[in-house]
């Protein structure tokens, strides 16, 4: 039984993660941090009654009362997340790298077990140095380099930190707007292109939300390193997303 936390649940990433977990028995319950109600999915195999949506319109920030509807909580899968293209610099550092890195420092104490993890998705090209030529790039590097160094801090050792990479996230989130251009070189472009020539770097969205939901309700153990498994274990990278969808 493993109560998670999810956010970003209407995105590209969150919308269909949303949907396997109300139809994961891995999940027992789900509590949902967004900054409005929304319809949670139905259909055959949901359960939409284990998941709460909790209202939370600051995510750099995490009171006592919120806590309290948290507690008890094992993990949280951190799908919350914007293009670099559509706000400024300063908000795309605060969404990509302050919010999570909040999230994670007060989700510690959240588990009766002693231990939490909080797995982030972060995307390829993520670079830990800092040397990429994309902000996005150097901001989601960043983000990962520092949650994963959270649990060597005595007050965050309950952390149990992964970092998911995907690729090209397919199919794309009908209901989530996207421009005429976008929808052109991400449907017709580059996703015919990527699916012929590197599969690797194309992440369907069925193996994706069962790869993170699997190591958020896992033990937290480090995977095996191997082909697109970094980090000692804890950086899952778009190559290794299908692999580990099928064990």
């Amino acid at each position: 039984m493993v109560h998670v936390i999810l956010t970003g649940a209407t995105g590209n990433v969150g919308a269909p993660l949303l949907r396997y977990c109300l139809g994961s028995p891995k999940v027992t319950e789900l509590s949902i941090l967004s900054r409005r109600q929304f319809p949670l999915p139905e259909g055959e195999g949901l359960d939409p009654k284990k998941a709460n949506i909790i209202v939370h319109g600051d995510y750099a920030s995490y009171p006592e009362e919120l806590k309290e509807k948290l507690k008890g909580a094992e993990a949280c899968i951190w799908a919350q997340g914007i293009s670099q293209t559509e706000v400024s610099k300063e908000d795309y550092v605060r969404i990509t790298y302050d919010y999570p890195m909040a999230a994670a420092k007060s989700f510690a104490s959240l588990s009766n077990s002693g231990k939490f993890n909080f797995v982030y998705v972060s995307g390829e090209g993520a670079d830990p140095n800092e040397k990429a030529w994309t902000l996005f790039g150097k901001i989601k590097g960043r983000a990962e380099k520092h949650l994963l160094a959270l649990p060597s801090d005595p007050a965050y050792s309950a952390l149990r930190i992964f970092n998911v990479r995907p690729g090209l996230v397919t199919p794309p989130n009908t209901d989530r707007p996207r421009g005429a251009a976008k929808k052109v070189l991400i449907d017709w472009v580059f996703g015919p292109v990527f699916k012929t020539l590197a599969p690797g770097s194309v992440s369907p969205t069925s193996e994706l939300s069962k790869v993170l939901v699997d190591l958020a309700t896992g033990d937290g153990s480090a995977l095996k390193e191997g082909p697109g498994i970094e980090a000692e274990g804890r950086c899952v990278r778009s190559s290794a997303i299908r692999k580990l969808a099928k064990e």
